[in-house]
């Protein structure tokens, strides 16, 4: 508690510090506000943040040391971490369609979650309990670690075609954001805006990390 106190402290003279390089800064900046939003510990709201604020420094060190001393609260509690899961990856796990797990949560089935607006993404804790048709509550957590034990006795190998799924969905992101392929976009245009240094960045290590896979996969073969 003493350590998260002097951190509290310091909190803004380790946001200068971290900001002397900033298209860094910015890189740790997002990579910070989609942990918290993908924990249940999530107390800024910071996925309500648009990509804006990365073009006003004042403001993101604002929110980067709020997100310092979030952190170090987090640090300080014995409770776990718990992930937290969307409807597309629910999907997944329990074997349905999304449609079928927004139901779910209209109708009360996901116990104590409810949707804070309309159309909006829900986020649902490991913790959460979940409602069978035979009334029986099971956890998230063991409806993934079910699935989880599923894939591993079928042979898949579900980390490497989670990532390939995951950089496949990233890339076309930002193929669509930008309206072409690396190389016809970002990939040639001089002078880059923080936002656009920031994609090419992770765009770059996207394809890098598909490449590897890919050429892993063939090496098997």
């Amino acid at each position: 508690m003493y350590e998260k106190m002097a951190f509290d402290e310091r909190a803004e003279k380790i946001t200068e510090r971290i900001f002397e390089d900033k298209s860094e800064s910015i890189l740790f900046f997002k990579v910070l506000v989609n942990y918290l939003d993908m924990t249940s510990k999530n107390k800024l709201g910071l996925d309500k943040l648009s990509e804006s604020v990365l073009e006003n420094s004042t403001e993101m060190k604002s929110y980067f040391s709020k997100t310092l001393k979030v952190m170090a609260d987090i640090a300080v509690q014995a409770d776990e971490i718990l992930p937290v899961y969307t409807t597309g990856q629910l999907s997944k796990f329990f074997g349905v369609s999304i449609t079928t797990i927004n139901n779910w949560i209209n109708e009360g089935k996901f116990i104590g979650v409810e949707r804070s607006e309309r159309n909006s993404q829900a986020r649902i804790s490991a913790d959460t309990l979940w409602m069978a048709k035979t009334g029986k509550l099971y956890s998230v957590a063991q409806i993934v670690n079910e699935w989880e034990e599923e894939q591993d006795a079928l042979g898949n190998n579900r980390y490497d075609s989670e990532e390939k799924n995951f950089l496949v969905d990233q890339m076309a992101l930002y193929e669509k954001k930008y309206g072409g392929d690396f190389e016809s976009t970002l990939g040639m245009k001089d002078g880059l805006s923080p936002e656009e240094e920031t994609d090419a960045a992770a765009w770059s290590y996207f394809r890098r990390k598909f490449d590897a896979i890919r050429d892993d996969k063939s090496a098997a073969n």
